[in-house]
């Protein structure tokens, strides 16, 4: 059977351009004239004239007297209290009425603004940070380019260099150094009745007096002008006081640094900065208790990058009018090296960095703490807007969706006078009723998630932070925005069903929002399949971190730290370990893998004009069979006496070098001469973000400060405590702190770790969002089509048969969905898996698990109802139709 031509119409567009901008009392009647006008134009003039005379006339009515701000008798009053409470009172039966779909339209916006909650608290704090010291625009940071084969950007730099600087460039009205210890410190205290408590400090620095007032610090006990002045003093924070002391007054005692063998008198407790700052700290040492262990010759060489140089400018200078000095200056004091101006400026470069992009915006050697990075913000930004927006798409198919089921509700309001505004107001109303509902159950969900949010967090929060004026601002606005983002559509929908249909209360949806909604379903579920992908991408890249073969052996390892008296009982301790077969080997190094390799130069003998910047790593004999590493040339320190120097490079070192026959060579290394003894294959001693350096393995055994001892089989737990009682039996004084290797290499991806864990819960509340507004469209969906579905079974129509029917209908969208996400998030992972030198390859794994994984979740979605509605006695359906 042919179907029938379509009654021609005028251009839908202009009918909603002159609903747009005519006044409600004249629209009606204006359209009404202007499509009687179109119908006898199309047998005088066409069909095609017709809709072009039709939107000039709609364009030629935009005049004053139709605006909707014109004033007229019959503007339609204010709605007072009683009209307000007529709307409430609506709305709640409503809700009431609709348990079901606005249980669903409360959950998915909850946990849309629960997530964007945490992420503003997360993106708040990152984009605040350092902001909040006085004048921290004009406090910056000092750092040194070395500009050559490798240029290095360094993050510390000389002693005296910001000394030298304000000394010999006006403007800079102020300095303030911070050094950090090597290794982390042992501090003791001995109360009054002789109990002594020893703690293991990881984060504490020397510094310079004027750190107390340029980075505002608050003393609660002390002197502000008298804290960090004398030698072999200390500040605390208040925890760290409260970790020492307790409730007792801390100022003039003494705590003990077990390091250096010093004594260290307390002068000030400072308050914990109430803000995120890259300067965390649990204690300051005073700078010239470091000067009591500096030689004169380490103090002013100025290309020792090992001090944190801040300096304030005066108000009425420029970042830009002081870094235009630094050639001047930087001639004068790099002028002890004897190198001449064009060499200075061709070999490094000084910079000023502003305090505030520290955080985000720095990476450079030698930072004072791991940084962020800008682009997390940006990710975990578009992470929350897409969920919120997700969250707000679901509320519109639902509310769309069920539109339908008020048809009749409108048409009698509208017979009995209700303008088209005033249905607006009524179902706006009712999404703000909904989003206010949802925002205090996102409120509630927040309180119970904190727990887990501080568990991903570095910086942890307390709930009384989200009751701040700012914040609760932006609750505010976050409940009108998502109100009016959720709300405006379907009310503008709804309100505009036709009079007539709807009192007959016909339910064929209109085709023009049935693609609307295909839309937004297409929409939801292409952000969810880009979160699933996302997601599998971090998940495979940190197996691949920790799976990969880095070169030596890290199960199975323990660090412990060695210092003070330890030292003199190290012969005894590893006479100890030879004779316990669990230990399959032990050796004695400087740094630990993961952390960071100091670099010194490594100069030629035989043409000391040639000085190689490289890593290097101070051990003994034991140190390649301990961890495993492989020598592919020459020998190893076996058969070294204590006290010679001996060198063995890595392949990459041998490249950088461009060396042919290295073994034999004699190098210089911090004064010390010795030869090229072997040549090791390339290990990751760094993190797997970076490409492996050049490194120099040094035979220095007095120069290490950690034991690694390599446990053979499963004698872990029996070995560490062997080495407790070891220990404290030789050295009851000292404290026992030891790591394990491999958990130690595990911390170079913390962030990629928690990044993983708060992709999957955003990838899991996509999902739980996508499928809200899917069950509800299939519960409409089967509503609307019970006859149909009835009038099949009778015909013969298996179960399986109406099932496939209503899945096709909803697995076509998300289909779609996933052919538009896959490209978006291939990309978006290709950038990112950029960050690391190496990196798995995006394979076809990837995009068929997310696709099976959403396809998987759709189909359990949509055919729980389907199956309900298939397996329905189609008798009692034609009945109750």
């Amino acid at each position: 059977m042919n179907k029938s031509k379509k009654h021609p119409e005028p251009p839908r567009w202009a009918t909603y351009l002159l609903h747009l901008f005519c006044a409600d009392h004249l629209v009606e009647e204006i359209e009404g004239d202007l499509e009687e006008l179109f119908f006898q134009r199309i047998q005088l003039l066409g069909e095609k004239k017709a809709r072009i005379r039709y939107v000039l006339d709609v364009m030629s009515l935009m005049r004053s007297f139709v605006f909707k701000n014109k004033s007229s008798d019959y503007i339609q009053p204010l709605p007072d209290s009683s009209m307000i409470r007529n709307y409430l009172t609506i709305a709640l039966r409503n809700l009431l009425r609709q348990k079901l779909n606005s249980s669903l339209n409360i959950i998915g916006l909850a946990a849309g603004i629960t997530c964007s909650l945490f992420i503003l608290l997360y993106v708040r704090d990152e984009l605040h940070y350092d902001k909040q010291f006085i004048g921290s625009d004009r406090i910056y940071r000092i750092t040194l380019e070395n500009i050559g084969e490798k240029t290095r950007h360094w993050a510390a730099t000389a002693p005296l260099i910001g000394e030298s600087m304000a000394q010999e460039i006006p403007g800079i009205t102020e300095v303030a150094r911070f050094h950090r210890p090597y290794p982390d410190r042992i501090f003791s205290y001995t109360s009054t009745n002789g109990t002594s408590e020893r703690f293991e400090e990881k984060s504490g620095f020397y510094a310079d007096p004027a750190v107390v007032h340029m980075f505002n610090m608050e003393l609660v006990k002390g002197d502000l002008t008298t804290a960090l002045k004398e030698v072999n003093t200390i500040i605390l924070t208040t925890a760290m006081a409260k970790k020492y002391f307790g409730d007792q007054d801390p100022i003039g005692k003494v705590i003990q640094d077990d390091m250096d063998n010093i004594p260290m008198k307390v002068t000030g407790v400072v308050k914990e900065f109430p803000f995120p700052t890259h300067l965390q700290f649990d204690y300051l040492i005073s700078m010239s208790t470091r000067y009591q262990t500096l030689s004169k010759e380490d103090l002013h060489n100025p290309g020792w990058s090992s001090f944190y140089n801040y300096v304030l400018l005066d108000p009425s200078q420029s970042k830009t009018t002081i870094e235009a000095k630094f050639p001047e200056f930087m001639k004068k004091f790099y002028a002890p090296t004897g190198e001449t101006p064009q060499q200075i400026f061709s070999t490094r470069k000084l910079h000023l960095q502003p305090i505030q992009d520290i955080h985000l915006h720095s990476k450079l050697e030698k930072e004072i703490a791991p940084n962020s990075d800008s682009m997390y913000v940006y990710i975990f930004s578009v992470a929350a807007a897409l969920i919120l927006l997700l969250a707000a798409v679901n509320f519109i198919n639902i509310s769309t969706a069920q539109a339908f089921k008020r048809m009749k509700e409108v048409g009698v309001r509208k017979a009995m006078g209700a303008s088209k505004s005033q249905l607006i107001r009524q179902f706006v109303g009712e999404a703000f009723l909904l989003a206010f509902i949802a925002t205090s159950l996102a409120l509630f969900l927040f309180r119970l998630i904190i727990p887990l949010y501080n568990t991903l967090s570095i910086r942890p929060i307390e709930v009384d932070q989200l009751f701040t004026l700012q914040n609760i601002g932006f609750v505010l606005v976050l409940v009108v925005l998502v109100g009016w983002l959720a709300g405006s559509y379907p009310a503008w929908f709804i309100a505009g069903f036709n009079s007539i249909e709807s009192l007959k209360g016909k339910k064929t949806p209109r085709s023009s929002i049935r693609w609307v909604r295909q839309g937004m379903i297409v929409f939801q579920f292409a952000v969810s399949v880009f979160m699933i992908f996302s997601t599998l991408i971090i998940y495979q890249q940190l197996r691949f971190f920790h799976s990969k073969d880095i070169g030596f052996d890290k199960q199975q390892v323990i660090a412990v730290k060695v210092y003070g008296k330890m030292y003199n009982k190290i012969e005894t301790i590893m006479q100890t370990l030879r004779t316990n077969p669990a230990v399959s080997d032990f050796s004695m190094t400087s740094t630990l893998p993961g952390d960071r390799f100091s670099t010194d130069m490594f100069i030629p003998v035989n043409d000391p004009q040639k000085e190689f910047q490289l890593r290097h790593i101070w051990v003994n004999s034991n140190f390649l069979s301990t961890l495993g590493i492989e020598l592919k040339e020459g020998n190893g320190f076996d058969h070294l006496q204590l006290h010679q120097t001996a060198y063995i490079l890595n392949e990459a070192a041998i490249k950088a070098m461009n060396l042919d026959s290295p073994l034999g060579m004699q190098f210089v290394s911090r004064g010390d001469t010795g030869k090229i003894m072997g040549i090791v294959k390339d290990f990751h001693f760094a993190s797997l973000h970076s490409t492996i350096e050049p490194l120099v393995i040094v035979h220095k055994p007095f120069q290490t400060n950690y034991m690694l001892i390599n446990v053979a089989g499963n004698h872990l737990p029996e070995t560490l405590e062997l080495l407790k009682s070891t220990f404290h039996s030789l050295s009851p004084e000292t404290l026992f702190s030891y790591t394990f290797l491999n958990e130690k290499l595990n911390m170079l991806y913390a962030s990629e770790n928690r990044m993983s864990q708060v992709f999957q819960l955003f990838s899991g509340l996509t999902i739980l969002i996508s499928c809200l507004g899917l069950f509800s469209l299939v519960i409409y969906t089967v509503e609307l089509r019970t006859k149909e579905i009835g009038i099949r079974k009778i015909l013969g129509s298996s179960v399986l048969e109406v099932i496939m029917l209503l899945l096709k209908n909803f697995l076509q969208p998300v289909l779609i969905a996933t052919l538009i996400a896959w490209p978006f998030a291939w990309w978006v992972a290709t950038q990112w898996l950029q960050n690391f030198a190496y990196h798995i390859a995006i394979d076809w794994k990837v995009f068929a698990g997310s696709a099976l994984l959403i396809w998987l979740i759709a189909i359990l979605t949509v055919s729980f109802q389907s199956i309900r509605a298939a397996l329905t006695n189609p008798v009692n359906t034609l009945r109750n139709e």
